[in-house]
């Protein structure tokens, strides 16, 4: 197995993007090709079965946030009942 690295990989981006990506990479000591290989290796994506996990665990902190809403304006409304009598 071949070390080189002899595919490229194209990407659109604006000329604005192209210049900023180039002094990210001037700054930080590297040529461009190297700073996108290590941002890459970096990022972190989300698989299908991910996904669907978090938006059931989104979902049910809704359902926790709406009985919590719902509990406090019941006690709220109590409160204030037995204040008057």
């Amino acid at each position: 197995m071949s070390t080189g690295r002899a595919v490229w990989v194209k990407v659109r981006a604006s000329d604005a993007e192209r210049a900023e990506w180039h002094a990210k990479a001037r700054s930080a000591g590297l040529t461009l090709s190297d700073l996108v290989r290590r941002s890459l290796g970096r990022a972190r994506t989300w698989t299908v079965p991910h996904a669907e996990v978090e938006r059931e665990r989104t979902r049910e902190a809704a359902r926790i946030g709406n009985n919590l809403n719902q509990i406090a304006r019941w006690a709220s409304i109590h409160h204030q009942a037995r204040i008057l009598l």
